[in-house]
């Protein structure tokens, strides 16, 4: 365990510090039989909570890394406002990367450090692919910032040309404007308009803008038509998973509470002290190798630790290996067993008897020899579950929307849906505990997979 003396500092890169140190004293910890006030543990989760939600202060532990893209970008974008030119750059990487996290946060940093010199322009591909609509966006945006009159009724062209002047007035103000393009690779579709007007109108030396691409795309620049690549600087910044010894830094940096949050000192130490261990020990170091390998991305890391705390024991107040096992089973999601969960009695006779025949090793199967094991079923146990045709067939159709079964590919197409031959599209081992998860489920279904070696 970790000296209560000694300072415990964390910093995702080597050679620097995160803003968080953590200051031990030399005073008893407490004991685990001691209990800890509700209105400490409460504060304490509402600590870590804030935390994990906010993804600005998750990226912001890398801000002290020069070669973090928070840095690169920082970089970037300060020179083209300490030097009044403009620049344009590319953000690619997957979901999750923290793109658009580390643009809100090196634009907060900027917007403290030269008040009243950026406006921020953010348009999403979702939403204003559409150059027409883009520019309109723009233009109530850049009205808004300057306190401006907005005329929902003006054309297109007067848009256009209300933000290419727009451009000119804050260049020579002195004033930059930071488009931030969310989606990019959608504006990189159709005639690409809007990315030719901004980037040529930042051309002129009297402009003063930088442009912001968010893709994840990777081949998002070679969308862009030539007269628009050719205006582009073709500045990439790649967002790649974290390495393993950053991600455990980071952790560290989350998890750990800080000598000044108003918690009491011994149970700081306790508390810090017992993250410490599980980030330690082997079962959990699995528990995030087996995570990371799914998926690398701070977000998926994010979530993962957001569930562990919201496991928290709140008798002990403190984080336990068993709050990251809990964590790491609803991570793992099942979508198929979760669909189970809320099927009809019906729905649940029909998947069972596509089981039974397929366990006969009956290749090829419709509705009507589902039908007919169903019956056989019916008349073996003399069960009360007794549907009509019609009724039997809806279930057999919502089966099918669900995609719990589907049809054979290439065999029956032009049959109607009660004479194509189907599959199921769930295993055995799925289909068992989704029966043992479905409170509505007949005994005698259950009782039919006793003896099967799926169990």
């Amino acid at each position: 365990m970790r000296s209560q003396e000694r300072m415990a500092s964390v910093a995702p890169c080597s050679g620097t510090g995160f803003a968080c140190t953590l200051i031990g004293s030399a005073a008893s910890p407490l004991s685990t039989s001691s209990l800890v006030s509700a209105m400490v543990v409460e504060k304490a989760l509402t600590l870590l909570r804030a935390r994990l939600c906010d993804l600005t202060y998750v990226h912001a532990a890398f801000k002290s890394c020069p070669q973090s893209n928070y840095s690169k970008l920082k970089l970037l974008i300060a020179s083209s406002i300490a030097d009044a030119y403009n620049n344009s750059a590319l953000l690619l990487g997957p979901r999750g990367s923290g793109k658009i996290a580390v643009v809100d946060l090196v634009l907060e940093d900027l917007k403290a450090e030269h008040p009243d010199t950026i406006s921020v322009i953010r348009l999403n591909g979702l939403l204003h692919h559409d150059d027409n609509c883009a520019h309109k966006e723009i233009a109530r945006q850049l009205c808004l910032e300057h306190q401006l009159q907005f005329s929902k009724m003006a054309s297109s062209d007067d848009n256009s040309q209300f933000v290419i002047d727009m451009m000119r007035e804050c260049g020579l103000a002195h004033k930059s404007i930071v488009f931030v393009l969310d989606e990019f690779d959608l504006f990189a579709q159709g005639k690409q308009r809007l990315l030719y007007s901004l980037l040529d109108a930042m051309q002129a030396l009297t402009s003063q803008a930088v442009v912001i691409g968010v893709s994840c795309r990777l081949d998002a620049d070679q969308l862009l038509e030539k007269r628009v690549r050719s205006r582009f600087t073709h500045r990439k910044l790649l967002f790649v998973p974290p390495s393993r010894e950053d991600i455990k830094r980071l952790v560290e940096y989350i998890l750990y509470l800080p000598q000044d949050s108003g918690l009491p000192s011994k149970y700081i130490i306790e508390f810090n002290s017992r993250v410490e261990n599980i980030l330690n020990d082997k079962i959990f170091n699995k528990i995030l190798d087996s995570l990371l390998d799914v998926d690398g991305t701070v977000s998926n890391l994010v979530q993962f630790l957001f569930r562990a705390v919201s496991f928290i024991n709140l008798e002990s107040g403190f984080l336990s290996l068993d709050n990251f096992k809990n964590a790491q089973i609803c991570n793992q999601r099942q979508p198929k067993m979760d669909s189970l969960h809320d099927v009809s009695i019906l729905e649940l006779y029909i998947l069972v008897c596509m089981n039974r025949l397929e366990r006969k090793e009956q290749d090829l199967y419709n509705f009507n020899s589902v039908m007919k094991e169903y019956k056989a079923i019916h008349d073996a146990y003399k069960t009360s579950d007794s549907y009509e045709h019609s009724v039997c067939l809806r279930a057999f159709e919502h089966l099918l929307e669900r995609e719990l079964i589907g049809f054979v590919e290439y065999k029956g197409r032009n049959l109607s849906i009660e004479y194509r031959p189907v599959k199921l599209l769930i295993s055995p081992r799925e289909l068992y505990l989704g029966l043992k998860s479905n409170s509505s489920c007949p005994a005698i279904l259950q009782k039919l997979f006793d003896h099967e070696s799926f169990k």
